[in-house]
């Protein structure tokens, strides 16, 4: 393993029973379906923006830091104080990290954005330009938190405390954090678009159509990426829409595969521009095979190179997750299946 390629590099050293502290690792990378090698005194994780490295190293647990890039450092550290924080207060504060840490009033993957615009190129959804400085949200991930306030209220936007964890606002000051797609970048970073689907219910269902001129946060990037292989199988909702048209978009001329979208109405079909090589199929909700059968009937012809994506319904999710898992024909790493909602 080389770090060549990662400049932000940050370790740190816990005193605490490393047996502990890995067996405790290892559960939550399994719990969260991470692919990690398992060398017994040392968990290795390729997290897909950079690798973190837990190790006993006598009495103490050691853990090391590998990215690209500080935002993406930053995300890293964020997740070892997550995993430390569910298994005993204040662990995370007893981390004694090697050298200083870089200084932030605010998380760095923070952005302020405005809404510049609203529109609805596609039926169903409602498009919100944001301008700001996000050339952030273009690299390391397609999704990204929007925070709105309060009606009513003063933004609090997320802090951070001693141990370098996010500090969210509370109460009255707590933000609504949506989860959406990055639809649409400039090459600047100078202004990004967001789809959002007007299913009738929901806070941001009601904000975003009236939305114009409105300050929001914005966190990330993160959440998948755009699959490498030259054989997809894509299945999702409406909700999933923006994130399968911007895949289709990235794909490169050669991709062949299969997509399945569901939805609940015909007029909710959108043009989609996809590889020639690439079967696009609609399906109506109720009307035709539900969503989750379609993909389990696809697993049999799925190949070793294959890439297999799945987002929708949290229980639709659940179920494929646990199909693919029993046929074991695809590498984790091969593989995204994801709730993108809670009937």
């Amino acid at each position: 393993m080389s770090f060549a390629a990662f400049p932000a590099l940050a370790r740190a050293t816990l005193a605490q029973d490393p047996a502990t502290i890995l067996d405790h690792f290892r559960a939550r990378l399994r719990a969260e379906d991470r692919t990690f090698e398992d060398r017994e005194t040392e968990l290795f994780v390729d997290t897909g923006i950079g690798f973190i490295t837990v190790r006993a190293e006598g009495d103490l647990v050691a853990l090391l830091l590998a990215a690209a890039d500080g935002n993406k450092a930053f995300i890293l550290r964020q997740a070892v104080v997550l995993h430390l924080d569910q298994l005993a207060p204040g662990l995370a504060e007893r981390l004694v990290w090697d050298g200083p840490l870089p200084e932030f009033n605010r998380p760095p993957t923070f952005r302020l954005a405005r809404v510049a615009a609203v529109s609805h190129p596609v039926p169903g959804f409602a498009r919100l330009r944001l301008v700001g400085d996000l050339a952030c949200m273009g690299v390391g991930g397609m999704h990204m938190r929007v925070l709105i306030p309060p009606d009513g209220r003063l933004p609090v936007w997320p802090g951070l405390d001693a141990a370098g964890r996010t500090v969210w606002p509370l109460g009255e000051d707590k933000l609504h954090d949506p989860v959406y797609t990055v639809r649409n970048i400039a090459s600047d970073g100078s202004w990004l678009e967001i789809d959002v689907f007007l299913h009738g219910q929901g806070r941001t269902c009601h904000w975003a159509p009236a939305a114009l001129g409105a300050e929001v946060g914005l966190m990330g990037p993160g959440g998948g990426g755009f699959p490498e292989t030259e054989r997809l199988f894509m299945f999702g909702d409406e909700t999933a829409l923006p994130a399968m048209a911007r895949i289709l978009e990235q794909a490169p001329a050669q991709m062949q595969g299969r997509v399945v979208i569901e939805i609940a109405r015909p007029d909710l079909r959108q043009a989609l521009h996809h590889p020639q090589g690439v079967v696009v199929d609609w399906v109506l909700r109720g009307e035709d095979a539900p969503l989750a059968d379609l993909a389990e009937a696809a697993m049999a012809g799925l190949g070793v190179e294959d890439y297999f994506w799945f987002a929708a319904e949290k229980a639709a999710a659940g179920r494929v997750r646990q199909e693919l898992r029993r046929r074991a024909v695809l590498p984790r790493n091969q593989c995204y299946v994801a709730a993108y909602w809670e009937a």
